[in-house]
């Protein structure tokens, strides 16, 4: 079977390379003009007539729209040689509209042209790894950007190649692939700044594999040269800046600060410091329904963040680069979704090392699916039936029966038109001649009709995309679902681990007082507790604002209020709050519970052994209280995927999924209200990826096998 091993290889990077291909001529062909291809057009434009002209001293003067480097516009000014000469594109101000009067015979060569570059990157990378070029091929955002007239395609080309030489020079240690890998960073900053992350990733994990061998000196000095190689090829192929070395690189850096904070187009685009993980969850297929095929690119993150373990055993460079790229994005206040191209080639080969380990494990299950299980008493058994008969008849009532009832419900179109019908048997006949093929399946298609009809599957893909994507606003509605349960979460076991080795502390008077004021919060009904924390933070007369009133501007409440208003990340901390508050008191509780079956005698111990304070909690009382703590965190986990109160009580009606679904349920709810099935479709979703998380999590945890240690 080896021998077979090359050419199967083989034929799939060629299949690979031509879906890239097939793919990027598609967008290049279909997608409309967007924001930023005139002006790089328009750049590209005077190169050619620079180079028609043979007016080779002009360059050192010409670069349109300077806070970029030169060299991808001067690519794009190469491709349209073989255009004809058109009038200059008009100039326009970056908060203009997109031109959608550009000249076709001008977009079509400069895109190709970027396109090929685009498929380049994808053809290196199916070499390395077949399945991360499969990914890297299909990612919709990824085609997107280096089938358009932007600066991207080249980039991300360079960057690729920058690690791919660090690679070879770190396996073979020759020079010549030290100097590649400089030159290519040079030719990075000289295309565009952001992609010069990839040089922090190295040097990052250049100096990691250096102390690990205790090789710094020869590390200090070889990443010296790199640099300067890299800087001087930076300069060499940067001629606009020849002239006046740092006064136009001032300009051209500086720029970008200034752009950030006051660009008008930023500032109403409002996005927030996470936007780039939406980014991650979105695709643009819903923009630009007719130029993709099918999008992946939500699919491709959740691979990553599966894979990323393997990854970093692998080939820690990569997961380094996307580390350090999302980093710097988090931190970047411009946010426009073609900057996550400088991290989809490493979240690609995450992806490809995400399908290993399913397929790893998928293998490993069915081996083991055969293993003897422990014999069941059958006296035993029958013994215990008659006390779980009584449970086992509440849990199909009131969880089994609802959880069908959800599915089917999902798998017709029923709403508030076809009730009366629906509540007169409607609903099972639907799902009966639907499931038995006596009726077609009817294409879900958001229309109304006062009979209920069998959908099928076909209204999951378009559910899922919109709470994927936020309804094609770019504010993933899935993804602040998980980053609130994990976030809150966090902040809730901490501080209630916290509040539990306080009160556990030797000498503590009023401990019973304390703690019964520390539960308080989780006494109080939820929706009266969001609702109390709504009046403190309600614009204009909640108890925040008036107290700013009251002591001016500049006090601490002033601050804070200004803080909220202006910021777009700032309001998230007016959830996490009052989540915080009552969510805090359970973890607190189940620490506390595991602080006192602790014995004594492990910690005289640990103080025989010479252990602080700090030694003492990492590696005594941590893990023996880690089997009480995980399974409620993951009650806690559940809760807070499903939070309903909060968000209704401050108007977030799309905040998690349990809010969008009430409120496209609710008849009087947004986006017309009485979907019925598509609320099913959500719960149903929500379902699964608890089942998955919580499945991931007891995996990672080993929660499942309870206290072994207390």
């Amino acid at each position: 079977m080896k021998r077979f091993e090359v050419p199967i290889r083989v034929l799939f990077i060629v299949l690979v390379a031509f879906i890239a291909w097939s793919l990027r001529a598609r967008a290049v062909e279909k997608l409309g003009i967007d924001f930023d291809e005139d002006d790089y057009l328009r750049a590209g434009q005077e190169y050619t007539h620079l180079i028609r002209t043979s007016n080779w001293s002009g360059f050192l003067d010409t670069n349109y729209r300077p806070e970029h480097p030169p060299l991808a516009k001067i690519i794009i000014g190469l491709s349209l040689l073989s255009a004809p000469e058109k009038d200059l594109i008009p100039d326009a101000p970056t908060t203009a509209e997109p031109n959608r009067y550009i000249p076709q015979e001008l977009v079509q060569p400069a895109r190709t042209t970027n396109a090929i570059l685009g498929w380049l990157t994808v053809l290196l990378l199916a070499i390395v790894n077949p399945l991360a070029g499969l990914a890297l091929a299909t990612h919709t955002f990824t085609i997107k950007y280096v089938s358009q007239v932007m600066l991207e395609a080249l980039p991300a080309l360079t960057s690729f190649i920058t690690v791919l030489a660090y690679l070879q020079f770190k396996k073979k240690e020759k020079t010549n692939w030290l100097i590649t890998s400089g030159i290519f960073l040079g030719l990075t900053a000289t295309s565009k700044y952001l992609y010069c992350v990839v040089g922090i990733a190295i040097l990052i994990d250049w100096f990691l594999e250096a102390k690990s061998k205790k090789q710094v000196k020869p590390f200090l000095r070889q990443a010296m040269m790199w640099g300067l190689i890299a800087f001087a090829i930076f300069f060499i192929a940067n001629p606009y800046l020849w002239t006046n070395p740092i006064g136009r690189l001032q300009e051209s850096v500086f720029y970008h600060a200034q752009y950030s904070s006051s660009a008008e187009e930023v500032n109403q685009a409002g996005y927030p410091f996470w936007q780039p993980f939406n980014w991650l969850f979105f695709t643009p297929i819903v923009w630009h329904r007719d130029a993709f095929l099918f999008a992946p690119d939500i699919w491709i993150t959740f691979l990553a963040i599966i894979g990323v373990a393997r990854l970093w055993k692998r080939e820690r460079v990569y997961v380094l680069w996307m580390g350090v790229a999302l980093i710097f994005l988090l931190f970047w206040q411009t946010k426009w979704p073609q900057y996550i191209l400088i991290l989809t080639v490493p979240l690609s080969l995450s992806a490809a090392e995400g399908i290993s380990t399913l397929w790893n494990q998928l293998l490993e299950w069915w081996k083991n699916r055969q293993v003897q299980q422990t014999a069941i008493n059958k006296n035993e058994a029958r013994r215990a039936i008659p006390w779980l008969v009584p449970g086992l008849i509440a849990f199909a009532i009131f969880t089994i029966f609802p959880l069908i009832f959800q599915i089917i419900v999902s798998l017709t179109d029923f709403n508030t038109a076809s009730i009366r019908d629906g509540f007169q048997g409607g609903i099972w006949r639907a799902f009966w001649d639907g499931i038995t093929g006596q009726l077609p399946i009817s294409e879900w298609d958001g229309s109304r009709a006062n009979k209920v009809r069998f959908t099928g599957l076909t209204t999951y893909p378009y559910v899922f995309e919109a709470i994927a994507t936020g309804f094609g606003s770019g504010r993933s509605i899935l993804f602040f679902n998980i980053m609130w349960a994990v976030v809150s979460v966090i902040l809730q076991s901490g501080l209630g681990l916290g509040a539990a080795l306080l009160l556990w502390q030797r000498g503590l008077k009023l401990t019973k007082f304390w703690q019964a004021l520390f539960i308080v919060p989780w006494a109080i009904p939820e929706m009266i507790g969001a609702l109390m924390w709504f009046n403190i933070f309600q614009r204009e007369w909640g108890w925040l604002y008036l107290a700013a009133d009251k002591f001016g501007a500049d006090s601490f409440f002033g601050v804070l209020v200004q803080g909220f208003e202006n910021s777009s990340s700032l309001w998230f901390a007016s959830f996490l709050i009052p989540a915080l508050w009552y969510g805090f008191p359970f973890m607190m509780l189940a620490a506390s519970t595991g602080l006192k079956l602790i014995p004594a005698s492990v910690y005289d111990a640990a103080a025989m052994d010479g252990a602080n304070a700090i030694q003492t909690f990492r590696y005594v009382t941590l893990p023996l209280l880690l089997p009480l703590l995980l399974p409620a965190i993951i009650v806690r986990g559940i809760f807070a995927f499903n939070q309903f109160y909060l968000f209704q009580a401050f108007f977030y009606r799309e905040g998690t999924l349990a809010t969008l679904s009430y409120n496209i349920f609710n008849p009087s709810g947004f986006f017309g209200g009485g979907e019925f099935a598509t609320s099913a479709v959500i719960n149903i979703i929500t379902v699964l990826i608890l089942i998955i998380f919580v499945s991931m999590f007891n995996r990672w945890s080993k929660a499942e096998e309870g206290v072994v240690n207390a």
